[in-house]
């Protein structure tokens, strides 16, 4: 994660907290329900949520009678979820992983990415590495924002770079970071360059029918 990218979380984890357990933004409406039926599929006694914010996600998986560990590179974020539940949670970044850091309480049988993935370099180590400590038919769950979103907002349908995290969303926010969005096609490729694993990719929609959300299950083979 970039210096960026922590800046712009740690001014703004107070309010991130505020709109998530408020239930501000719309489209979880249908995002939220959506990662969750994904774990209840899942098969497996341990899970880890990597960018766990301040927690939510970690909390639902105990009562589907997980033990979740729940990390994220934000201490305010970490010290909110310790506040809310007595499962584990410590800061651990993106780049300890990819530097091949051991995250706490491994193997896992599954690991969630939920709408957290900002990177354009680093994704693919970063996948292969968080496969390396699950268990041998362990599986890993991303949600993300649909692509079509960038025609939606009238950008041109490419990979690109985009300079505001926190914009459309409710609640007042500052300094928003750059992110890095994916073009289905992009997504597939990076997928394909992880070795050893299958992968299939869901559209979540909205009421109107309209895509919002990516989720892509990755299997060790």
């Amino acid at each position: 994660m970039s210096d960026e990218i922590k800046s712009s979380w740690n001014k703004n984890a107070e309010e991130w907290v505020k709109i998530i357990q408020n239930n501000r933004i719309p489209s979880r409406k249908f995002t939220n329900p959506a990662i969750l039926e994904e774990i209840k599929e899942l098969k497996g006694n341990t899970i880890v949520d990597i960018g766990c914010g301040e927690g939510w996600l970690t909390r639902e998986m105990e009562k589907f009678g997980w033990k979740a560990t729940g990390l994220d590179a934000t201490e305010d974020l970490i010290k909110e979820a310790l506040k809310r539940s007595n499962q584990t949670f410590e800061v651990f970044t993106f780049e300890d992983i990819i530097k091949g850091e051991k995250m706490p309480n491994p193997p896992f049988d599954a690991a969630i990415f939920n709408f957290c993935l900002y990177l354009k370099n680093g994704l693919t180590e970063l996948l292969s590495n968080t496969l390396m400590q699950l268990t041998p038919k362990g599986s890993l769950i991303i949600q993300t924002l649909h692509p079509f979103f960038l025609l939606q907002n009238s950008l041109p349908y490419k990979s690109q770079w985009l300079s505001d995290s926190w914009k459309g969303l409710p609640g007042n926010f500052t300094d928003g970071h750059s992110w890095y969005a994916r073009t289905m096609e992009d997504w597939i490729q990076e997928l394909n360059q992880i070795e050893h694993i299958e992968f299939n990719i869901k559209e979540v929609l909205n009421d109107d029918d309209k895509p919002i959300s990516l989720i892509i299950k990755i299997n060790k083979i």
